[in-house]
């Protein structure tokens, strides 16, 4: 290949991305949303921003209302075919599996659904442990006791975590968060340090860690999560240790996983 068509094919390639990561934009706001503020959240110049949302607009991928854009129509038909989970699996299920060996401990990769939901689409157990936690797909659990529903918690506005959450936070737990501001302190540290944990608070015994995979515009879109009984993990030294290879595999999924291309150049 010569210099030209190299160069051109970067180019293409860099555009596909910019689109990708406006139709991430799109699909990770609550509302239809202005060419600005997608331009904001990608890092694109407005212009270029307004040009792929034409673009995409011709194409389906996106609708538009007045100056207001969302999801289009077709985006969503050709979407009805895809299983989002058993590609994920395909994709990562070596990888998970190679975490809980190492840490010898149950791993989850839940992915997000929608503004504050997330679907559990694999878990591993290393072939070491003799206890092992049940199967735990399809399950669902209070978004304030779990590692990974603190997390989503964390990425959404006050008014959202009050929807989402629900009314009242029951206490499930010893140690269950169960008043709004003990909540609102606990999202702040979850946003401060970039990861969640729970400890006796979605079952007594039971501690958990979970860390974020984003997409190359920052995007929560999935969770990689740790769950063992409490015994087997009460250092410090241990915990930490944990998070670090935690945080390591999720940086190997988010690469198998997204594009990690940034939007601006």
């Amino acid at each position: 290949m010569n210099d030209k068509n190299f160069k051109t094919t970067i180019s293409a390639n860099r555009s596909v991305a910019r689109a990708i990561s406006v139709l991430r934009a799109l699909a990770g706001n609550p509302e239809a949303a202005t060419a600005t503020d997608v331009a904001k959240k990608v890092g694109l110049p407005r212009a270029t921003t307004f040009r792929l949302l034409l673009t995409l607009e011709e194409e389906g991928f996106v609708d538009r209302r007045d100056n207001h854009y969302s999801l289009g129509w077709d985006l969503a038909r050709i979407a009805q075919s895809a299983d989002p989970a058993a590609g994920v699996e395909a994709r990562t299920r070596r990888a998970v599996k190679g975490l809980a060996e190492q840490l010898g401990e149950t791993i989850t990769l839940s992915l997000r659904r929608g503004l504050a939901e997330f679907d559990l689409v694999l878990q591993e157990s290393p072939r070491s442990v003799l206890v092992t936690m049940s199967d735990m797909r399809g399950m669902r659990w209070p978004l304030h006791a779990s590692a990974t529903g603190k997390l989503l918690l964390a990425e959404l506005a006050p008014e959202q975590v009050y929807r989402a959450a629900g009314g009242e936070l029951p206490k499930i737990a010893a140690r269950t968060i169960s008043n709004r501001e003990d909540l609102r302190v606990e999202l702040d540290r979850v946003r401060s340090q970039g990861w969640a944990q729970i400890d006796d608070e979605l079952e007594n015994g039971l501690f958990a860690m979970a860390v974020p995979l984003r997409d190359n515009i920052g995007q929560l879109f999935a969770a990689l999560a740790m769950v063992a009984p409490k015994t087997r993990i009460e250092s410090e030294a241990t915990r930490q240790h944990h998070l670090k290879l935690l945080l390591d595999g999720a940086k190997q999924l988010t690469q198998q996983l997204t594009s990690t291309m940034p939007a601006k150049e």
